[in-house]
C-alpha cells in the first residue's frame, strides 16, 4: 500500500509539472473541496459539506470564460449526493445545479472565490419525499499547492 501511494503521488507530481496543472484545497462555510484545474480554461473540483447531520459529496465542473491574472470568472454543473440524519428522519437524495461566480487571487497561492447557483434538490425518507429549487451561495478560500 506504501508503494501504491508512494507511486501514485509522484505520478500526480508529475502530471502536475508537466501539464501546466494546479492543485488546490478550499475551505468553505460548512465545506472542504480539492480543486484541480487542468488548464487555464478548464477544472474540477470535489466537495464535501457536513453539518447538523446533513451530508453532501459533490464534484464540479468548471469553464473559466476569464482569465486575467488576478481575477477568473467561471460557470459550470455540480451533482452531489445527499445523506441525512436529522429529527428522528434519516434519508438520502441528491443535488444538482448550474453555477456562476468569480475567484480573485489575493496572493499567487491564496485565493477567494464566491459563486451562485439555482440548486435543485430532492430529499427521500422512509415517510417522506420532497424536491424543490433553492438558491445558494459558496465563499471559499483556496490555498493552491502547485500553483504555474
Amino acid at each position: 500500500m506504501k508503494r501504491f501511494i508512494t507511486v501514485s503521488f509522484l505520478l500526480l507530481s508529475l502530471l502536475i509539472h508537466y501539464c501546466q496543472a494546479e492543485l488546490g484545497i478550499g475551505l468553505g462555510y460548512p465545506y472542504l473541496g480539492v480543486k484541480y484545474n487542468f488548464s487555464g480554461r478548464y477544472s474540477s473540483e470535489i466537495k464535501w459539506a457536513t453539518g447538523d447531520g446533513i451530508n453532501v459529496y459533490a464534484g464540479r465542473g468548471y469553464w473559466n470564460f476569464y482569465s486575467g491574472e488576478k481575477l477568473k470568472g467561471f460557470v459550470g454543473p455540480e451533482l452531489g449526493y445527499i445523506t441525512f440524519d436529522t429529527l428522528d428522519i434519516k434519508g438520502t437524495g441528491y443535488e444538482g445545479a448550474l453555477f456562476i461566480g468569480g475567484e480573485c487571487f489575493l496572493t499567487k497561492r491564496l485565493s477567494l472565490a464566491l459563486d451562485f447557483s439555482p440548486t435543485l434538490i430532492g430529499l427521500e425518507s422512509d415517510d417522506f419525499k420532497v424536491n424543490g429549487v433553492e438558491w445558494v451561495a459558496n465563499l471559499s478560500l483556496y490555498y493552491y499547492l502547485w500553483k504555474n
